[in-house]
């Protein structure tokens, strides 16, 4: 449980707010599909801890339809009425939250993003949580970037992690290494304030790529491969994950990915395949 003083309930005042218009901080956390009202909460006080407010939610399916416990409303509307009540006087931080149907829409405009698993990944380094917030806060002085949970039940799958940059694992016992979602997030919450609070660290190169144009890239490029037979087409992924982190390991600028997507269109028009990629 986390530690914390006691106040008085915020009262439910006015509908949920999806697309506010407010200023963003340049690190975000991301919940993807979170199934706890309660932990929503919990983590929406933990930002406002920590002084962070930029707060981005993959909506989980269960968040569709009516009400589990019925009555009037929609499914997303109870669920975001009982995270308010926990988040009392952070309930400001959800209503700025921005909702998200999957975890590429999530990250659009991110330039780095780091996901959380307790899980050994093969092919990619793991941060410490240290390590993961002073990365965040050297990033975020060239452009947005996140840090995303997963949801309570398995957390962040293998396809998931290849969407972020980097893997970050709290130490645990591994007798016992699961965290609930709101205790990990004030870990991670906390180191990022620390960080902000050292000396600056020189930023990584100006105009760093954003997350929608490297998967654009990749979407040229598996359709590409696929057609000239590089690629397994019962399972495309594999190869592709371990060129997604040679790309991450190279750090390109947003011009040098753009350069590769224009690189991966000529050469769907050369083929007389174009229009079948994704566009970038």
């Amino acid at each position: 449980m986390l530690a914390s003083h006691t106040h008085c309930g915020d009262a439910f005042r006015g509908w949920w707010v999806e697309e506010p218009r407010v200023e963003r901080d340049a690190i975000a956390f991301v919940l993807h599909r979170p199934s706890s009202a309660e932990n929503l909460g919990a983590v929406a006080r933990v930002l406002k801890n920590f002084a962070l407010r930029d707060l981005v939610v993959v909506e989980p399916p269960s968040w569709s339809g009516a009400p589990r416990r019925g009555g009037a409303g929609t499914a997303r509307a109870d669920v975001l009425a009982r995270a308010r009540t926990t988040a009392r006087k952070a309930s400001d931080v959800l209503s700025r939250a921005r909702l998200r149907g999957d975890l590429a829409q999530a990250l659009e405009g991110t330039t780095w993003a780091c996901g959380t698993t307790s899980r050994a990944v093969e092919g990619r380094p793991r941060l410490g949580p240290r390590e993961m917030a002073q990365e965040l806060v050297r990033r975020s002085r060239s452009g947005p970037v996140a840090v995303v949970l997963g949801e309570e039940r398995r957390g962040l799958s293998d396809a998931e992690l290849e969407l972020c940059s980097a893997v970050c694992t709290i130490p645990t016992d591994p007798a016992y290494d699961s965290m609930n979602l709101a205790q990990a997030a004030s870990v991670l919450a906390w180191e990022v304030a620390r960080a902000r609070a050292e000396p600056a660290q020189a930023p990584p190169p100006d105009a760093p790529a954003r997350h929608e144009t490297v998967e654009a890239l990749w979407g040229r490029v598996s359709s590409l491969l696929l057609e000239a037979g590089y690629l397994n087409p019962q399972n495309p992924t594999a190869i592709l994950a371990e060129w997604r982190r040679l790309l991450a390991r190279a750090d390109p600028t947003q011009r040098e990915v753009e350069l590769l997507v224009a690189a991966a269109r000529a050469l769907e028009r050369a083929l007389g395949l174009a229009g079948r990629g994704r566009d970038g």
